[in-house]
């Protein structure tokens, strides 16, 4: 009997106690924490709510604020669905030339301080060029012109303004500046026309000196003088064959 009252008496000592100390636990848990022992079941609801808000309800309550076109496009927005109509842009996006931009060309003359501008098809090797690979290939091009260019004088070349748009260049040209005045001068039977410095030819013509008046022929013999252009072409139109 001693023995059972015993080992009776070892269990429900430690039981007692630890029953004891959980409740004291818990009194002090809500003394010093008080709601803390349902706060894991209330966020758990909330979070099991929270999308079926935030697209219904409280989406609705957040447009609340907004109006017209603000709210569709703002409701629009929430879905992850773009507008109808619309297109995505990159704000990255580096502006280069296209088959669509605009290409203009002035062409400068250096000695009238004439400028003409023209309008052509964006040659295929500016293709894709930002900017600065743009001036960087007309550098080049400076280096190495076409035969074209090279004919009608040309000086160089510059960018003037660039946009995915529109590209505007400026080609300078520098044609020779002819003096008042010319030589005509006998050159193989033929005469040819000399500026007044007589070291460039400014014309060759198809007029035999052996059939020009005898007179005339003495003053071609000794490098005849005419004082303009206008004179000059009075000559030609009169002796040309």
């Amino acid at each position: 009997m001693k023995f059972v009252k015993r080992i009776s008496l070892f269990f429900i000592y430690p039981i007692s106690m630890f029953s004891l100390g959980f409740a004291s636990n818990m009194v002090l848990m809500e003394y010093f924490y008080p709601g803390r022992g349902n706060g894991n079941i209330q966020i758990k609801a909330a979070a099991e709510e929270g999308p079926e808000k935030d697209t219904g309800e409280n989406a609705g309550g957040f447009m609340e604020g907004f109006t017209g076109e603000s709210a569709k496009g703002l409701a629009e927005g929430a879905s992850g669905q773009p507008k109808e109509g619309m297109v995505e842009v990159s704000l990255h996006d580096e502006p280069i030339v296209t088959a669509n931009t605009q290409y203009v060309i002035l062409k400068y003359n250096t000695a009238t301080g004439e400028t003409v501008e023209e309008e052509e098809a964006a040659p295929d090797k500016f293709m894709g060029l930002n900017r600065d690979k743009l001036v960087m290939e007309i550098q080049e091009y400076n280096q190495n012109p076409s035969l074209t260019d090279l004919e009608q004088d040309f000086s160089f070349m510059e960018l003037v303004s660039f946009s995915p748009a529109r590209v505007v260049v400026r080609k300078s040209y520098d044609p020779p500046v002819w003096d008042d005045g010319f030589f005509l001068v006998n050159e193989n039977h033929y005469v040819v026309v000399y500026d007044r410095s007589l070291t460039n030819i400014f014309m060759d013509t198809d007029i035999l000196v052996e059939n020009l008046p005898e007179s005339l022929q003495k003053e071609i013999l000794s490098m005849k003088f005419v004082d303009d252009e206008k004179e000059l072409y009075n000559f030609l139109e009169s002796y040309s064959s």
